[in-house]
């Protein structure tokens, strides 16, 4: 119950964010002058374009199951420790991520007024430190998501199952599942923003699953 009272702000925040965009999504009918209703025409390039975003988002899903696949081999219980982080202490992820994201933007705001020769190399540092944060958190992220719907309530049910089982199937069923969700306009975008805030957030406060400390503590030397 009292994992359940943590989880509960940060899933009531998802179902709004999802309510709001679909009452703010246009819709689908028009009202005609003398109150019929009239379908929206879909003109061929608009039919096109809506397929090829479709095929560019669906080409990155792919790109996200096979890093997810490729980090959960090499790094499985790191991604294990994130998982049980952003489940037992989503507040805390979600407050970490959005204060790191914010802080993120800014100092890249204030870097970029840096002469070339010290701001370029910073910023190179701070986007290939944001990439590998974004992409290990959001694995993550899918794991939690896959544990919360295909994972195990007991050890016997474990033991039982010859599929769902292990961290690399709750990773892919956490892709599965919100990559079917980023497909649906507007919610998906949101839903998947929300994910990453998350992602980042767990990354930071597990070290990247390794609970190390980032700076080395100081202490006095003892005479």
């Amino acid at each position: 119950m009292h994992r359940l009272g943590r989880l509960f702000l940060p899933l009531t925040l998802v179902a709004g964010s999802l309510v709001t965009a679909m009452l703010a999504a246009p819709q689908a009918a028009q009202t005609k002058p003398f109150g019929g209703l009239d379908i929206q025409h879909v003109s061929f390039g608009e039919a096109v374009s809506m397929v090829q975003q479709t095929a560019v988002i669906l080409s990155l899903l792919f790109v996200w199951l096979v890093a997810a696949v490729v980090v959960t081999l090499i790094s499985g219980r790191e991604i294990r420790h994130s998982s049980v982080e952003v489940r037992s202490s989503a507040v805390h992820c979600f407050a970490l991520g959005l204060v790191a994201i914010t802080s993120f933007v800014l100092t890249a705001i204030v870097v970029s007024y840096f002469p070339p020769v010290i701001g370029v190399p910073l910023l190179i540092a701070m986007a290939v430190f944001a990439i590998v944060t974004k992409i290990y958190g959001m694995i993550a992220v899918f794991h939690a998501l896959g544990t919360l719907v295909a994972g195990s309530r007991t050890r016997e049910d474990l033991d039982r199952r010859r599929w769902l089982r292990g961290d690399l199937a709750m990773v892919v069923v956490g892709v599965l599942l919100l990559g079917a969700i980023r497909l649906i306009p507007i919610v998906g975008t949101i839903v998947w923003a929300l994910a990453s805030v998350f992602g980042v957030g767990t990354a930071l406060a597990t070290k990247f699953g390794r609970r190390e400390p980032w700076f080395l503590a100081w202490r006095p030397i003892e005479g």
